[in-house]
């Protein structure tokens, strides 16, 4: 496996959710589940923690080992992918892995697929990201459910938070439901900002249209997985019994 290293920005403020990263499912703050599945992958990475708050970071330094690292990063950053580049720059890696810090149902294997995508990047598709399979009629219609169509070489043709593809007929039974992991080359990653934003991610609000109306690809990797994401002390709840069901609960 080429070299890779793996970044997990996590910021504080949050409008449905404020401090996230450090609601506690079972006896351990939701970061820490992210921090240990990056751990348990067969590429065993240097994590960095990239944050704008004094408590994730002291939380953080509780269970990190001593090869990692949690950095505070500027808070006026507009996306999770400028502070995993901002943190990037000092990181002796070819390959990046922008892993959020709201999944903490993630497992090694998963970011196993992950670095192998992410392996396989060139100049002109310098970027990976995973998607899973799901036949749910409510997730399909639903916007905050980000879909994705691939092509026959594992590359994305679109993301959207539409239903599609759409069936003529009505009878779509599955479609690709994108995971928002990331895999990065650090050359692209560090130029992400000089990147212009257009007309599709601006309607659909989704940043990796951005990389794909530039022309550069995104390889997509297809992965079986059980995730929800947490937006909402809700959503946490449900986590957090899923967590207890599989045993992982902590």
């Amino acid at each position: 496996m080429k070299d890779i290293a793996v970044v997990i920005p996590a910021r504080f403020a949050s409008s449905r959710f404020p401090g996230k990263p450090l609601v506690s499912l079972g006896s351990k703050p939701m970061i820490e589940y992210v921090y240990r599945a990056c751990k348990e992958s067969k590429i065993s990475p240097h994590v960095t923690i990239a944050t704008d708050d004094e408590k994730i970071m002291e939380a953080a330094k509780r269970f990190l080992s001593s090869e990692d690292s949690v950095r505070m990063t500027p808070s006026n950053m507009n996306t999770g992918t400028d502070r995993v580049a901002w943190v990037s720059r000092d990181i002796n890696a070819e390959y990046i892995l922008d892993i959020q810090g709201d999944e903490p149902m993630l497992t090694g294997d998963i970011i196993d697929k992950l670095a192998e995508e992410t392996a396989k990047c060139t100049p002109s598709c310098p970027v990976a990201t995973l998607a899973v399979w799901s036949s749910d009629a409510e997730e399909y219609k639903n916007p905050n459910v980000v879909k994705a169509v691939i092509a026959n070489n594992g590359e994305g043709l679109y993301f959207s938070r539409a239903a599609i593809p759409c069936s003529r007929n009505g009878e779509n039974k599955k479609f690709l439901k994108h995971i928002g992991l990331y895999g990065f080359r650090k050359d692209f990653l560090l130029n992400i900002s000089n990147l212009k934003s257009g007309y599709l991610e601006d309607i659909e609000s989704l940043e990796q249209l951005r990389f794909l109306e530039n022309g550069f690809g995104i390889r997509v990797g297809v992965v079986e997985a059980e995730l929800v994401g947490v937006d909402t002390p809700a959503q946490a709840k449900e986590v957090e019994e899923l967590l207890r069901k599989k045993g992982r609960l902590l």
